[in-house]
C-alpha cells in the first residue's frame, strides 16, 4: 500500500516561495544585468548543472523555460525526469534497501547543495551592492530554489514508485531537504525586500 505520508508530501512540492511571482517579470532582463558572475550566481548556476547531470529534474530549457515555469507552474519535462530518475535507481540495483540509500544520498546531496546556495544569499544581506546586482543575484537563486522543489517532486515520486513504509532514514532525509527548502524560502523572500530597500534608496539619493 504506498504511503499517505507520500501524498501529502507531493502536495506540497512547488507550495511556497513568495518571491517567484515577483521575480518572474524581471527574469529576463536582471539575468543579463552584471556580467562578472558572484559567488551566490556561480554556487546557484553549479547546483541546477548537478541535478541535471543526475537525472533529479530535466534539462532545462534556459531562462525563458525558467519564467515560464514560475509563471505558469509547470514544465512538461519533469514527468521525463522522474521517470528517468527512477530508471537509473532501478538499474543501480534490484534491491530496495539498495535503492532507498542511493535515493537517500541524492536527497542529502541536494538539501546540502541548496543550503550552501542559502549561505551565499545570506552574505548578501546588507551589502552595499546595488538594487540591480541583488535582483539578478535574486533571480539565480530562485532558480537554484525551483530547482530544489522540481527535484524534491522527483524524489517523492520515485519513493511512492517503490511503495516505501513511511519511516526510514530516506524519509528523514526529505524531511531535512523539506526544512532547506523552508530555510532557502525565506532567504529568498529576504533578499528580495533587502533588493527592493536598495532600490528605493537609490532613487531616493538620485
Amino acid at each position: 500500500m504506498r504511503s499517505v505520508l507520500i501524498s501529502l508530501l507531493l502536495a506540497s512540492s512547488l507550495a511556497g516561495c513568495a518571491t517567484v511571482s515577483m521575480v518572474a517579470s524581471e527574469a529576463l532582463v536582471e539575468t543579463n544585468i552584471a556580467s562578472e558572475d558572484t559567488s551566490l550566481r556561480e554556487v546557484s548556476d553549479a547546483y541546477t548543472d548537478l541535478a541535471e547531470r543526475k537525472n533529479w529534474v530535466a534539462k532545462s530549457a534556459g531562462i525563458l523555460g525558467f519564467a515560464r515555469i514560475l509563471m505558469d507552474g509547470y514544465d512538461k519535462g519533469e514527468q521525463t525526469a522522474d521517470l528517468a530518475y527512477l530508471e537509473n535507481v532501478q538499474n543501480t540495483s534490484s534491491v530496495l534497501s539498495a535503492q532507498l540509500e542511493l535515493i537517500q544520498t541524492d536527497i542529502e546531496g541536494a538539501a546540502h547543495g541548496l543550503d550552501v546556495a542559502t549561505m551565499e544569499a545570506e552574505k548578501l544581506f546588507e551589502t552595499e551592492r546595488s538594487a540591480k546586482s541583488l535582483r539578478a543575484d535574486l533571480v539565480s537563486y530562485e532558480s537554484a530554489l525551483v530547482t530544489a522543489k522540481k527535484a524534491r517532486r522527483t524524489f517523492v515520486t520515485t519513493l511512492t514508485e517503490l511503495e516505501m513504509a513511511d519511516a526510514n532514514p530516506t524519509t528523514y532525509a526529505l524531511a531535512q531537504f523539506d526544512n532547506s527548502i523552508d530555510v532557502a524560502n525565506d532567504a529568498a523572500d529576504k533578499l528580495a525586500d533587502y533588493a527592493a530597500d536598495r532600490k528605493k534608496a537609490e532613487a531616493a539619493a538620485s
